[in-house]
């Protein structure tokens, strides 16, 4: 069972988030805080698997709280839940799991702690050595944050530093489109001007070196007219480019 907790300065989206989960027979709420300095203090002993955190908070922001947390010993996925959409990118440079949005979607909850129990399963097999502050497992891709090397089916990939950050940011994501510019800028931290001609090079060997893995499953395809999209075996669509 997972164990997570829960970290709102609202009493009654705690409470909500909190009913939701006791759906799932797969997870077991272990700690409630409104106060996200008494959370700090409390989750390096309570050791959760998840942390739902909220981002705009008045003690501390949730972003900052997250950036605290890289040395811990066990792995632990964060998972933002917010009102606010223009977080995103600053949630994911802090390594989040996923990022929804309130009003919550139950379904869209249910996905993401099925997404966390396969990443456990999936570490609990792999016979490849992992630091546990540092590892995220997303279907048969094992990413290294700190080291930047990915493994598929216990194969590494050399990636450079950008291909890394790509297909770890698109492999988060699995079926969302990122316009070129979009992307452009979630990866470089800077606009584009209508120049994406280094994303498409990297996007290029990215799908070579994924294709060159026996056994591979992940794919980046191009839709027409709407830009980059990361899926696993089983699609049809045909990339474009």
């Amino acid at each position: 069972m997972l164990k997570a907790i829960i970290v709102d300065d609202e009493i009654l989206a705690i409470n909500l988030l909190e009913t939701m989960l006791k759906d799932n027979p797969a997870i077991e709420v272990i700690g409630k805080f409104l106060n996200p300095l008494d959370a700090l203090a409390n989750i390096p002993t309570l050791q959760p698997d998840i942390l739902f955190l909220d981002i705009e908070m008045a003690e501390m922001n949730g972003i900052d709280l997250a950036s605290q947390l890289g040395n811990l010993a066990h792995i632990l996925d964060i998972v933002f839940v917010t009102a606010y959409e223009r977080y995103a990118i600053d949630a994911f440079s802090v390594q989040a799991m996923d990022y929804i949005l309130k009003p919550i979607d139950k379904a869209r909850l249910m996905k993401t702690i099925d997404r966390i129990t396969l990443r456990k399963k999936k570490i609990q097999q792999t016979d490849v050595p992992i630091r546990n502050e540092d590892v995220h497992v997303i279907d048969n891709l094992q990413f290294h944050v700190h080291s930047g090397k990915v493994y598929i089916n216990g194969v590494a990939l050399i990636l450079s530093t950008k291909e890394f950050h790509i297909l770890f940011f698109l492999a988060q994501r699995p079926g969302a489109i990122f316009h070129p510019s979009d992307l452009y800028k979630l990866i470089w931290a800077e606009d584009s001007i209508g120049q994406t001609q280094a994303l498409k090079v990297h996007i290029s060997n990215l799908r070579k070196k994924l294709e060159s893995i026996s056994g591979h499953r992940a794919k980046i395809v191009t839709v027409r007219g709407s830009g980059y999209q990361f899926l696993f075996d089983g699609d049809n669509r045909e990339i474009a480019d």
